[in-house]
Parts: structure tokens; C-alpha cells; sequence
């Protein structure tokens, strides 16, 4: 972690896309009603469905309050998180066709975690270079990076999990205090799961 905002808990426990850009290349995408404070789950919340589809933000876009926070709450295995600024008009669809496009079962078997992808938002302007795996076994790009959680370390967060009695543990809890208006990308530090699984979402600060 890179941030003294940026502050990190851990709890103990046993515990087919179609790409549209969009029909506005200067649409502002945060122009949308706020929160002060927002929580996301940072993979599906429990019971999750099956693999891949737990490799999500839920819910993965929220706006919120210059000044307030958003509090990750890591689900499942595997997980870190990195927040990037982009501009106003970056879509997912943006992020999505720079990483593997050939579908999370196809990049899997391909290997495609482990090849570099460049990354870039609505403006052209580089985000992410997520190198190559080795050396690079979790996406760590510095440049431009506000938070870096689980990667810069090389050990993954501890998620919740579900209990055989249907009870949940808790896991990790990364809060981030947004200071400045705009709009942030938000990824998985761990590479497949960004990669093939895009498992990625955005915050609006107004």
C-alpha cells in the first residue's frame, strides 16, 4: 500500500460482450446522483456463484462525495486492489478491449494472465501496463497509481468465506478516502482475474 489514506483491516476468522464505446466521446460519465460513504464487495458476496463469475465488483460503479470514502470488502481468494484516475468519459468497454477479449474460459486456456496488456481510458492516455508474468506475478503499474493493496506485498488479501454450517467469515476490508473529484478505475491486483475475468469497476467522485 502506497497511501496513508488508504487504511486496511483484517478480521480473523475460520472464516459473448459486445464492445460499445459509447455515442459520446466527451460524455461525462460522473455526472450522477452521490453517497458520502459507499461499501463494494470486492467478489460476489456468499454463497457465489460458480467460476468465473464470482470475479466481480458488486455493485461496480458507485459516486460518491469528494471527501468520502469506499470501503472494499474482499470475498473468496485470490484478491487485491489498485485504483487508478482515468477521464470522465472512460467506459468499460474501454478497459475491457485491452485486456484478453476471447472470453474467461478461452483466456484461461491460452495462458493470456501471464502476457502483457496496455491498458487505456476514454482519452487514449495510458492507465496500466500490466507486464509480464514473470517477473510480474500480480498487476502492480505505479505510475499514476493512488492505492495498491495485496500486490506490492505478493501476498494476496484474506476474503470471506462460507462456513459448512452456511455462516460467513469475515475477510479484509480496504477503505479509501477520495480526495479529489473525478472518476477511478478500480482492478483486481490479481492477474487472471483482471485479465481474462475483467474484474474491474469504477469510482465517481463529485
Amino acid at each position: 500500500m502506497n497511501n496513508p489514506l488508504a487504511v486496511v483491516t483484517t478480521a480473523i476468522g475460520t472464516a459473448v460482450v459486445t464492445m460499445l464505446i459509447g455515442p459520446n466521446a466527451n460524455q461525462d460519465l460522473t455526472d450522477k446522483p452521490a453517497v458520502q460513504d459507499a461499501v463494494v464487495n470486492f467478489g460476489a458476496p456468499h454463497p457465489q456463484p460458480a467460476p468465473p463469475a464470482h470475479h466481480v465488483l458488486v455493485p461496480n460503479e458507485v459516486t460518491i462525495l469528494k471527501g468520502g470514502t469506499v470501503t472494499f470488502v474482499m470475498n473468496g481468494l485470490g484478491h487485491g486492489v489498485a485504483i487508478y484516475p482515468v477521464s470522465k468519459n472512460t467506459t468499460r468497454a474501454h478497459i475491457a478491449q485491452d485486456l484478453c477479449t476471447a472470453g474467461p474460459a478461452q483466456c484461461a486456456e491460452d495462458r493470456a494472465g501471464i502476457n502483457q496488456f496496455l491498458v487505456t481510458d476514454g482519452d487514449g492516455r495510458l492507465v496500466i501496463d500490466t507486464g509480464t508474468n514473470p517477473p510480474e506475478r500480480f498487476i502492480n503499474y505505479t505510475p499514476g497509481q493512488l492505492l495498491s493493496a495485496g500486490a506490492g506485498t505478493g501476498v494476496a488479501l484474506v476474503g470471506s468465506a462460507l462456513r459448512d454450517d452456511g455462516t460467513r467469515t469475515l475477510g479484509t476490508e480496504v477503505k479509501y478516502r477520495f480526495l479529489e473529484d473525478g472518476r477511478y478505475l478500480v482492478i483486481c491486483t490479481n492477474r487472471p482475474h483482471t485479465i481474462n475475468d475483467w474484474m474491474f469497476g469504477f469510482v465517481n467522485v463529485v
